[in-house]
């Protein structure tokens, strides 16, 4: 049996008298009523046919209520978990939440211990050992973006419009001053904050690795950084205590995940791994709980995918140290956990290794992380090393991607990474598939949509204008749903139309539609505001 923390505690177990941290799950949720995902996560939902189920409904507030009513703190409630995280005050109520029929289990909220020593830490080092091209516009960040095809896929147009990424990290200092940001601000692409640690809007403090984190995807200084993802919409959440150093509880990062879902983000960037307390044997991990089902913060992490998200992870910092193998999350099956390379593509000695204990490729794909471009907080470029930084490039250049066909789900797109990267055919445990080229990907993926399709619709999502390329040798009768069934336009195009122009619909609201051609299934179209 694993050491995850599952051990019924109650009266077998002297405890401190002080306060501590426990899950509490509940047997059902059979008062729970209402859902509450956001329309546009609930037009991602239908976009990208994922169906609505017993997850998205909140955790009874009946028998929350019940906990709160003996003194009970509720620090976080989990609708994935059906848990609450709680904080009690005295032993006591431990045997008293035995006495309560909802419930099902009480475990110790587990502590890890993070790896972003490495990550926080400038570097100094001879320019015969960087590429760059100094007459790009990209300074020296060409070189972590170019690697990866990223480049090429900014100049066929694509640099993350319409596509949000949540940023989870311990603080984004200053990033609501620097000019490096002011590119975000101006177009409003930070579209929520929250301070899952303080529970407070307020994420701009707490330090400095989570500004270094947005600026490789959404930093905007030309001739000195451009991000990966300059142009996609952010919500920065901060989930960890980064004062602490050395402890973190899981539940922020799970509410964050929720959180995220319910506003239908498209990408979660995690650069936080965590791996284990040796001294606390009685709460902690090891190396066989990495394994895709044992810890709460990848079980979140799967089960964030589950709802059409891709989540991109660091795959941790102990290649060099004692622990060596990835931290959680980045063990989960459906989590794509970045190595870290140095300019080169040469894996770093620091760069977590792979595999996951029951034995899939990890990490999966790789990226700069050493010598990486970033912003600091007082408005320099400098350097820094870290799979916090390989991480978040893949992110950014992943919604590039992900925008040249919105219609694709999460884990075609984790595929399609995998599947441009140059070991795809001979992976191994320290750089997993390798180095993915997004350009490639791009181009691969054009091919695939084009070959023995009838037709073809794009852009997706559009704004007033959308075009309709006819491959059949037959006349065409378009009609237009609204998400209710209503038919809102109808089209008759003979067969020697072979591209149709849409630009009667321009009047309609933002929102999903549903195109229906002659026989075919309804192919669902997102119209979205006008930049």
């Amino acid at each position: 049996m694993k050491r995850f923390c599952i051990l019924f505690y109650f009266l077998s177990i002297i405890l401190s008298g002080q306060s501590s941290n426990w899950w509490v799950y509940f047997n059902d949720k059979s008062c729970s009523q209402s859902i509450s995902l956001s329309d546009k996560s609930l037009e991602k939902r239908f976009l990208k046919n994922i169906p609505l189920d017993q997850y998205d409904f909140p955790v009874c507030q009946n028998y929350v209520d019940s906990l709160i009513e003996i003194g009970v703190t509720i620090r976080n409630s989990s609708r994935w978990l059906n848990a609450v995280s709680i904080q009690i005050e005295h032993d006591i109520i431990l045997s008293q939440l035995s006495d309560f029929s909802f419930i099902k289990a009480i475990r110790p909220v587990c502590r890890l211990v993070t790896q972003q020593k490495i990550e926080l830490e400038t570097s100094s080092f001879s320019f015969d050992h960087f590429r760059i091209t100094s007459s790009s516009p990209y300074g020296l960040s060409f070189n972590q973006i170019d690697m990866l095809g990223g480049v090429d896929l900014h100049n066929a147009g694509f640099m993350g419009e319409d596509m949000v990424i949540a940023v989870f990290d311990a603080g984004f200092n200053n990033v609501e001053t620097l000019p490096i940001f002011q590119n975000l601000w101006d177009n409003n692409q930070i579209l929520d904050t929250y301070d899952f640690v303080d529970n407070d809007v307020d994420v701009f403090g707490g330090g400095n690795h989570g500004t270094m984190v947005l600026s490789t995807m959404a930093g905007y200084m030309p001739d000195s950084l451009i991000g990966t993802a300059p142009n996609a919409q952010y919500m920065l959440f901060r989930t960890e205590d980064g004062a602490s150093e050395t402890l973190v509880e899981e539940d922020n990062w799970a509410a964050a995940a929720e959180y995220a879902d319910s506003l239908g983000v498209d990408i979660i960037n995690s650069s936080l791994g965590y791996t284990i307390l040796y001294d606390d044997t009685l709460n902690s991990h090891s190396y066989s709980d990495m394994d895709g089902n044992s810890t709460i913060i990848t079980n979140a992490a799967d089960l964030a995918a589950s709802r059409g998200i891709l989540v991109v992870n660091s795959a941790g910092n102990s290649g060099n140290n004692s622990w060596y193998y990835i931290g959680a999350p980045a063990d989960g099956d459906s989590v794509l956990a970045v190595g870290a390379v140095n300019s080169l593509g040469e894996i770093t000695s620091f760069s977590s290794r792979g595999p996951s204990y029951d034995g899939r490729v990890k990490p999966n794909v790789c990226a700069q992380g050493l010598m990486t471009v970033v912003a600091d907080s007082d408005s320099s470029v400098t350097f820094a090393n870290g799979t916090s930084f390989s991480a978040p490039i893949i992110a950014g250049l992943s919604a590039c991607l992900w925008q040249t066909n919105p219609t694709m789900s999460n884990m075609e797109l984790y595929n399609i990474i995998e599947e441009s990267a140059h070991l795809i055919d001979n992976p191994n445990d320290s750089l997993g598939y390798g180095i993915p080229n997004f350009y490639q990907a791009y181009l691969n993926n054009l091919i695939l949509n084009n070959i023995d399709n009838d037709f073809k619709i794009y852009p997706n999502p559009y704004t007033d204008v959308f075009y309709i390329d006819n491959y059949l040798s037959q006349d065409l009768n378009i009609k237009v749903f609204n998400m209710l069934g209503g038919l809102v336009y109808e089209l008759f195009a003979p067969q020697r139309q072979q591209k149709i122009i849409f630009d009667q619909l321009y009047y309609l609201n933002p929102g999903l539609y549903f195109i229906k051609i002659n026989g075919f299934d309804p192919y669902p179209i997102v119209k979205i505001h006008e930049k």
